[in-house]
C-alpha cells in the first residue's frame, strides 16, 4: 500500500474511532453518569490525551522512515544467489552500517513512540555488530572472497560471515517488530 494511502487510512481510522467514542458517550443518561462518578471516586481516574494533529503527523512520518530504513536494508540483501566476494562482504557491511546513521538522521519520535525507538536502537546496535563482522570477513578475504584452507583467515572469515548473517537477520526482525509495535500504538492498541 502506498505511504499516502496508508497514512490516509490511519487518519480515517482515527477519525472514525473518535466519532464512535463521542457518539457512544452521547446516549448515556444522567443517572448512569452519576453512578459512574460515584464508583470512580474510589478509583484513580486515568486520562489519555490524544496527540495533536501535528504530533500525529510527525509520528506517522517517523514510523514511515523506519519502514524505509528496513526496506533499504532488505533490498541490499536481496537476491536468491549471492557469491560472497570481498566487494559483496564490504557492501553488506556498508548496508548494515546505515542503520545507526539513518536513525540519527530521522531523530527521536514523540513520547508515545519511545518504546518503538528503543526497539529500533537495539536493531541498529545489532546491525552495527553485523557490519563489523562483514568488514572483518572482507578484511581476511581475497578479491574473489576466498581464503586459503586451514589458515587462521579461513576460521576468521567463517566466524565473521556467520556473525554478520545472524546480525543481519536479527536486526531486520527487530525492525519488523518495531514497525508492528509502532502501528499498534498509532492505532491506539499499544
Amino acid at each position: 500500500m502506498p505511504a499516502n494511502t496508508s497514512r490516509s487510512a490511519a487518519h480515517l481510522a482515527t477519525t472514525i474511532l473518535f466519532v464512535l467514542l463521542v457518539g457512544g458517550c452521547a446516549g448515556q443518561s444522567e443517572e448512569s453518569t452519576a453512578e459512574s462518578q460515584a464508583t470512580s471516586s474510589t478509583v484513580a481516574p486515568t486520562t489519555t490525551v490524544a496527540p495533536t494533529p501535528a504530533k500525529q503527523l510527525a509520528d506517522d512520518d517517523w514510523l514511515l522512515e523506519v519502514t524505509r530504513l528496513r526496506r533499504t536494508m532488505e533490498k541490499a540483501f536481496g537476491g536468491t544467489t549471492v557469491y560472497m566476494t570481498r566487494d559483496k562482504m564490504t557492501s553488506f557491511a556498508n548496508a548494515l552500517g546505515t542503520c545507526s546513521r539513518e536513525l540519527a538522521r530521522i531523530g527521536t519520535p514523540s513520547d508515545r513512540l519511545q518504546p518503538v525507538h528503543v526497539m529500533v536502537k537495539k536493531a541498529c546496535r545489532t546491525s552495527d555488530k553485523g557490519a563489523k563482522c562483514y568488514a572483518t570477513a572482507a578484511s581476511v578475504s581475497m578479491a574473489d572472497g576466498g581464503v586459503v584452507a586451514g589458515t587462521p583467515e579461513e576460521k576468521t572469515q567463517r566466524e565473521a560471515l556467520e556473525c554478520g548473517g545472524q546480525a543481519q537477520g536479527n536486526s531486520l526482525n527487530l525492525l519488523v517488530e518495531a514497525e508492528a509495535r509502532g502501528e499498534a500504538i498509532m492505532a491506539g492498541a499499544g
